[in-house]
């Protein structure tokens, strides 16, 4: 097996420092916020008001464990409950075609992206 070069690309440099920072899950869990009155009227492709504060405050809570130094498992947290978000509403998001629930998805999935890339790199699936 080969060494790991430890040259990296301006991109996964940069991926690697948005993993280690709460801002992007803490992002998340405001934006989840700012629209909780479309989930209040149900607007279709929403999640539901309770989802909505919860996913919340998990993302939060990602964002906090990161934030006092352990970045290897606030990734992780973020990670599945960002993958749980979207199994339970990607779907749903997408197929209303509107606006506030598509950014949700695409905030959701670049949140999986910068933190699932530091969570399989922990557990050394990838390099």
């Amino acid at each position: 097996m080969a060494e790991p070069t430890t040259l990296k690309s301006p991109a996964l440099r940069w991926l690697d420092h948005q993993a280690d920072s709460p801002m992007t899950v803490w992002g998340l869990s405001a934006f989840n916020l700012a629209v909780l009155p479309l989930a209040a009227k149900s607007v279709p492709g929403m999640p539901s008001v309770i989802q909505s504060i919860v996913f919340s405050a998990i993302y939060g809570g990602a964002g906090y464990v990161s934030y006092v130094g352990d970045s290897e498992n606030g990734a992780g947290i973020a990670t599945a409950w960002c993958l749980s978000w979207s199994f339970l509403n990607a779907r749903r998001a997408i197929q209303s075609a509107r606006p506030a629930p598509l950014l949700m998805v695409l905030a959701t999935s670049y949140n999986i992206a910068v933190y699932g890339t530091k969570t399989l790199k922990v557990n050394g699936y990838i390099q």
